[in-house]
């Protein structure tokens, strides 16, 4: 009886399943996921311990296989990448990209910002980047050993390529016949990858119209791989594919029909979870995704473009009109600016639905073709990965009203990859999340039009969201700051109201009068005192710049000879405050101050009464060198000049 109990506490403790064991009930899942519940594991611990994420995208190397042939782009559409060959090579921002990732939450699948949750969705997939999002996942059966379809992965290569790299060969490559190389299948023993310079190498010409049907349709397949491995689903090896994806190319019709955008998704969001990893130093996936993504939604680090919105697109995908040569310029940030901007982030510098109905009119169908179930909360599939689309948690950028009972992530859902699984049929292994996508119609999230009459949801989302969320990456984890510089509109009213009051009754201080309104009058002095004690409050000349009083008003607290090394979204170390971008004058009309919409520029020259100023005044203002306008929220200024590290 004793070795019994102390089997099944065996089997338990170890994972194993038992006939009594498997009735027990799972742990209760967290409900609101922080990623201060990640403790080590994620590298926002480590904001200044962490790397500067490289991006493993090789989308560059597209533009050594240029396709300009007809018959080859006509066979591109058929299969649902034309749009994709439009895209071109884009500069990443790798600084933006790590402060997002630092911001990534793998148990919602979310970027947690100080507006609420946001994502890449579907919608973002089929809308940038142009390919199928409806149709079958992007998975197959095992079909390489014996007694299967092909015996070898070099038989698969040679039957569906032509061909399959031979150590002995000398290959050259076509644009420079100096230069020459030998190509092995990669993987050791198994050799399951090709090298893509083999690929651009062997497959690569001027015209494919003299060509056999059987033999262009081997150089579609081999231009197919290419493109997954450069730009749609790249590794971190940067110079292989696994051919698992050539062996559903058999027939190219049936692979056109295949989820390819979600098996976008589903890599991308696992390779944002890999890195957030404090020991990672590079980032895979479609970062072009990504990048384009955060520059359609969001303000921060957004390049300014040669033509005005909405560039024409011409039956393209929206990411045609971020291609380099429409391009002016990128700002020019870094991590700690980057990160100080998604602290401060407005909901005014959010475009929540960037996807206007004139986009829609202008681009390509496949682009609006699995518009049905843009929210569809349901298992995305990447062959080996799996992730869960969970638009639930980001409606808002679907125009809907957002909620907060929002369900987590299914408790029993666990990632798993291809390692030690080499002989693994994912079709049957992922067999539940495949019928789950198949009945994706079933699983679709629906809710309120979000107007201005139901703003209300937004404010309890908001109160909700912020009451368990990790929100700030420059704010101090441990000290308190010690030097309080005002930067929101609310900030400067909390300011203005603890001065004044503290003015006000001052004199009354420490009164020894028993009564009640002596007594509150020394609470609050206590009070002061206490706030004082922990906080530096600039109020030299406050007063008088204001005009309330006529006697110069000043404190006795002197500033703190040493400050916290840490900086938060309204306190920094002490490089002297920010420039006040708003008034010290409350304006009249306050809830317009106060509302979401209401944008602070350092740039406003309405406030200035130039009239006052004397003439001589006037013509220095005049001829004093204007700054340029800053594309940030406030309080970058006030961050301190980090050196940069040596690698």
């Amino acid at each position: 009886m004793a070795s019994d109990q102390r089997r099944r506490r065996k089997k338990r403790t170890t994972g194993e399943h038992s006939g009594e064991g498997t009735s027990e009930a799972p742990p209760p899942a967290q409900i609101h996921p922080n990623i201060a519940l990640l403790l080590g594991t994620h590298r926002a611990a480590y904001p200044d311990g962490g790397t500067i994420l490289e991006a493993a995208s090789h989308l560059l190397m597209v533009h050594d296989w240029p396709v300009n042939c007809p018959r080859f782009m006509e066979a591109l559409r058929l299969v649902g990448l034309d749009c994709v060959s439009q895209m071109r090579y884009l500069r990443m921002d790798h600084h933006l990209l790590t402060a997002l990732v630092e911001r990534w939450s793998p148990q919602t699948n979310s970027f947690h910002l100080t507006v609420g949750e946001m994502t890449i969705t579907l919608q973002d997939v089929a809308m940038i980047l142009g390919v199928h999002i409806y149709g079958p996942a992007l998975v197959g059966h095992h079909v390489v050993r014996a007694g299967r379809r092909w015996l070898s992965w070099p038989d698969c290569c040679d039957d569906l390529l032509g061909s399959h790299p031979l150590p002995d060969v000398v290959y050259r490559d076509p644009f420079d016949h100096r230069i020459t190389s030998r190509f092995h299948m990669g993987q050791a023993h198994s050799q399951t990858c090709v090298p893509l310079r083999w690929l651009r190498w062997t497959f690569w010409r001027d015209s494919y119209l003299n060509l056999n049907d059987m033999d262009f349709l081997r150089h579609v397949r081999a231009y197919i791989l290419f493109i997954l491995s450069c730009h749609l689903l790249p590794d971190t090896s940067g110079s292989e594919i696994h051919l698992q994806y050539l062996t559903i190319m058999e027939d190219l019709a049936v692979f056109s029909t295949y989820s390819l955008g979600g098996a976008v998704l589903a890599h991308l969001y696992r390779e944002l979870g890999e890195a957030t990893r404090p020991s990672r130093a590079n980032i895979a996936g479609c970062i072009h995704l990504l990048q384009i993504w955060a520059w359609e939604h969001l303000h921060v680090g957004r390049p300014l473009l040669r033509v005005p919105f909405p560039v024409e697109l011409g039956g393209l995908s929206v990411g045609f009109r971020w291609n380099e040569d429409r391009l002016r310029e990128l700002p020019v940030g870094n991590l700690i600016t980057y990160r100080d901007e998604l602290d401060g982030l407005l909901d005014s510098q959010v475009i929540w639905q960037p996807y206007t109905p004139d986009i829609q009119a202008q681009v390509a169908q496949i682009c609006l073709s699995g518009a049905d179930i843009w929210t569809a909360r349901v298992p995305v599939i990447s062959w080996k990965r799996v992730e869960w689309h969970l638009p639930d948690r980001v409606l808002r950028q679907f125009g809907l009203c957002p909620r907060i009972d929002i369900q987590p992530m299914d408790p029993s859902f666990k990632r798993v990859d291809g390692r030690g699984k080499p002989d693994m049929d994912w079709m049957l292994y992922h067999r539940a999340h495949i019928e789950i996508w198949e009945s994706r119609r079933g699983f679709i999230v629906t809710g309120d039009l979000l107007d201005h009459h139901n703003t209300y949801s937004i404010h309890q989302y908001i109160h909700c969201y912020k009451s368990w969320a990790t929100l700030y990456m420059l704010k101090a984890p441990v000290e308190p700051p010690t030097t309080a510089y005002p930067r929101a509109p609310s900030e400067h009213l909390l300011r203005d109201f603890f001065l004044g009051t503290e003015q006000a009754l001052q004199q009354h201080f420490n009164g020894t009068d028993d009564t009640p309104q002596q007594r509150d009058i020394n609470t609050i002095a206590e009070l002061c005192r206490g706030l004082r004690r922990q906080l530096y409050i600039q109020d030299q000349g406050y007063f008088e710049d204001r005009g309330e009083h006529d006697a110069p008003f000043s404190m006795t607290q002197e500033p703190p000879h040493q400050y916290s090394g840490y900086a938060g979204p309204s306190s920094y170390p002490d490089q002297g405050p920010s420039t006040d971008l708003f008034s010290s004058q409350v304006p009249a009309d306050l809830e317009a101050y106060l509302s979401p919409d209401f944008v602070p520029s350092s740039i406003h020259t309405d406030d200035i009464a130039e009239e006052e100023a004397p003439e001589e005044e006037q013509h220095m203002l005049r001829q004093r060198p204007r700054r340029p306008p800053q594309h940030y929220t406030p309080g970058t200024d006030a961050l301190p000049q980090r050196p940069r590290r040596r690698r």
